[in-house]
This record gives structure tokens, sequence and C-alpha cells, in this order.
């Protein structure tokens, strides 16, 4: 039987900017450049999702930030940020 509250994992800042950043460029429309992630904060970590000059015009901003709420959640609920 598996524990009700599994010990979470460690991960840096960079490495879980990094998941998320991968993950998003899985979505149909997401820029290939200029998109930066960046994680903050202990507990709860945060996420900034900024978009720069070089991601262009983006229709689907508003679904981009959705998409990255979305994968912040689950990985909060696996991950703690290294100190």
């Amino acid at each position: 039987m598996e524990p009700l509250n599994p010990k979470k994992q460690t991960k840096t800042a960079e490495e879980l900017a990094t998941m998320i950043l991968q993950d998003l460029s899985n979505v149909e429309g997401c820029p290939r450049r200029g998109i930066t992630v960046t994680v903050y904060g202990l507990d709860p970590w945060n996420v900034l999702l900024s978009f720069g000059a070089e991601a262009g015009p983006l229709r689907n901003k508003a679904e981009l930030q959705r998409f990255c709420d979305i994968i912040t959640e689950r990985l909060r609920r696996l991950y703690n940020v290294a100190t």
C-alpha cells in the first residue's frame, strides 16, 4: 500500500523551470524562442511565465498561461525547491 503523503523530491528552481518549459513546448502554438519560465519562492513555490519580443505575436497567450498553471500545480505536488 502506498503512503498517502509520499515524500516530495527536491529540484532546483532552474530544473523546475526547465521541466515546465519543456512541457509547454509540447503545446501547439508555443513559441520556440522568447519564452521564459522563472521559478521563485520556496513553500509554496511560484512561477512567472513571460514572453519576449522573439516570441512574436501570440494569439494563445492566455491558453499558454493556463497550461503553465496546470503544469505548475502538478509539479508542486511532486517537488520542493532546493534552498
